[in-house]
């Protein structure tokens, strides 16, 4: 019986350094690379036109108006570019082709 447990002890360090040549060798995965937008897409939008308090005139208030269409124009582009980006960056980084 002593002979039974000391051949069990010398018996399982030889099974688990078996056990250890049966598995792979595993390199660490790379994280991700983020890519980083553009500082132009990350831009505050410009506010809206000052109208003051006295009254304007016809022209006045459509200078003011083309103003701010304009800017509300090109805030719109920019936030669209700025989302196209992020779809993008996010499907490489998911792997997947295309939009």
């Amino acid at each position: 019986m002593k002979l039974s447990k000391i051949l069990m002890l010398a018996a399982l360090p030889l099974a688990l350094a078996a056990c250890s040549a049966s598995t792979k060798s595993v390199s660490p995965v790379k994280p991700p690379q983020i890519a980083r937008p553009d500082s132009a897409l990350l831009k505050a939008c410009a506010r809206p036109a000052d109208l003051g308090t006295e009254p304007l005139t016809q022209e006045q208030a459509e200078d003011l108006w083309i103003t701010d269409r304009e800017a509300l124009l090109a805030c719109y582009r920019r936030h669209l570019a700025l989302r196209d980006f992020i779809i993008d960056r996010d499907n490489a980084l998911r792997g997947e082709g295309g939009k």
